[in-house]
């Protein structure tokens, strides 16, 4: 719940960006993201996979460097039908920042195998700062 409160903060609202995927008036998947601030708490426990990578570079944000995109899911019964890269494509290729990333459970080969299709590549790991979290692969994507 503490992730969904963070999520509908009023102060984040407005910055927020959801697509929601309807068959016949009926949701059957959605995405979104946000832009991230600068100094955001995204890139906390960053790993970058580049040795020679400036880290700080990297994380360096703007307010329009970077949109991260928190989830997308699209319901079981309608999986396998284009419907998620269509939620993808509608979320991000109006966004007007240079580059989208997310996080990836590296188990998840499924999703793990669409993002890779789909053009995000892996750029190092992290381990989100909620309870339990597990460490994610960081996956990034050029956006324009």
């Amino acid at each position: 719940m503490a992730r969904s409160d963070a999520y509908t903060n009023p102060a984040q609202m407005s910055r927020l960006e959801l697509v929601i995927a309807r068959i016949d008036g009926e949701p059957v998947g959605q995405t979104w993201g946000w832009p991230l601030r600068p100094n955001a708490a995204w890139w906390g426990n960053l790993e970058l996979d580049d040795p020679d990578a400036d880290r700080d570079e990297f994380i360096a944000e703007t307010g329009r460097r970077t949109f991260a995109l928190s989830e997308l899911m699209v319901c079981a019964e309608h999986q396998g039908h284009g419907i998620a890269r269509a939620l993808l494509d509608d979320l991000l290729n109006r966004r007007p920042e240079e580059r989208a990333t997310l996080l990836v459970e590296p188990d998840n080969s499924r999703a793990y195998a669409k993002c890779l299709k789909w053009g995000w590549r892996r750029v190092g790991t992290l381990r989100p700062r909620w309870p339990d979290a597990p460490r994610l692969d960081v996956l990034i994507r050029d956006l324009g």
